[in-house]
């Protein structure tokens, strides 16, 4: 079963769907908070392994993934990569738009190979 948390259908009906992928659950309500003034609702998804099966079973319900890469312990590219596939894999396209947040400061390679993986990179500082 799936420990990602779905927003309200009825509130999204005629807004871009976002998908938040972030394992710290502070953070997460800050970004939702973020998103819900700009008139946009996220799922979120605690860990990337439930976002991959949510995106490899219905990537077309999302415009947006948002993936905080805070966590410098993990292997970001590689889920990056992952994450993609998944939405290759469901057969729909177009696959959403990729979107890494990080509130920790990342060497500038690190960005790079965000950006050359075709996601976008942001920093929250």
């Amino acid at each position: 079963m799936s420990s990602c948390i779905a927003s309200n259908p009825a509130d999204t009906a005629q807004r871009p769907r976002v998908l938040l992928v972030d394992a710290d659950q502070t953070h997460a309500e800050r970004v939702r908070e973020l998103l819900h003034l700009c008139a946009l609702e996220a799922d979120v998804c605690p860990g990337h392994e439930d976002a991959f099966v949510r995106l490899q079973q219905a990537s077309s319900d999302f415009e947006l993934v948002i993936l905080n890469v805070s966590n410098d312990s993990l292997p970001w590219c590689t889920i990056l990569a992952k994450l993609q596939a998944a939405c290759l894999q469901s057969g729909v396209y177009p696959s959403p738009f990729f979107l890494c947040i990080s509130s920790t400061r990342r060497p500038s390679e690190f960005e790079l190979r965000i950006e050359r993986l075709g996601a976008r990179y942001v920093h929250e500082g």
